[in-house]
């Protein structure tokens, strides 16, 4: 999916849900702390010379704090083996870095199963860069995967699957759109994750009695 259009349709669902009122199940309290980790399936978003077939899987660790009760703030970081797309005059070099992916957001919830995400992120890489690709006939053109950081911003819409007690599973659909990838780069990346819930603290009440 192009991305522009993955984007849009993320941001349409972010503004369409936000005007719903709804009072089921769990209700967020300010307060109220929630951890999960799962696997991360991601894809740069590059079907072009050189590309790559398949998903990735990286670890991705989520701390969530509620602010109110319809909004929570979020603090993720994820282990990845990121791709960089370079390309000039029909030639391609594509080159891989371990990074981490720290992002910080803000988490709007839609009742008791749906909730979507903005965050801003950086990528920071964990050793160097690998050319697993290169068509250029002499030095390739530099990507994002040399610079000491990148930046851009993070999307995501996510539904509970499964909840008891303590414990929740939820999927979530994630974009990861870079802003700061040189001209005719690419680098953003889409995926899905599912991660396992825990409930870990609350101001008053534990997450049991918030289940109406």
């Amino acid at each position: 999916m192009d991305h522009c259009k993955l984007v849009f349709s993320i941001l349409s669902f972010i503004l369409l849900f936000s005007f719903l009122e709804d009072a089921e199940a769990y209700t967020p309290q300010r307060g109220n702390v929630h951890t999960s980790m799962g696997p991360y399936f991601y894809r740069t978003n590059y079907d072009g010379e050189g590309a790559e077939r398949g998903y990735r899987t990286g670890l991705n660790w989520v701390i969530i704090g509620d602010v109110n009760d319809r909004g929570s703030l979020e603090f993720t970081t994820t282990f990845m083996n990121k791709s960089f797309v370079g390309r000039k005059d029909g030639y391609v070099v594509i080159e891989d870095t371990q990074v981490v992916h720290a992002a910080a957001g803000y988490r709007r919830w839609f009742g008791s199963r749906y909730s979507a995400v903005m965050s801003l992120y950086t990528s920071y890489p964990l050793g160097d860069s690998e050319k697993v690709y290169n068509s250029f006939p002499v030095d390739p053109v530099k990507t994002y995967a040399h610079e000491n950081a990148e930046t851009g911003l993070d999307f995501g819409a996510q539904a509970e699957l499964w909840a008891q007690g303590r414990y929740a599973l939820t999927t979530e659909a994630r974009y990861s759109w870079a802003l700061t990838k040189n001209h005719d780069e690419f680098s953003d990346q889409y995926g899905f994750m599912i991660v396992l819930r825990y409930f870990f603290q609350g101001q008053n009440t534990p997450r049991e009695e918030l289940l109406k």
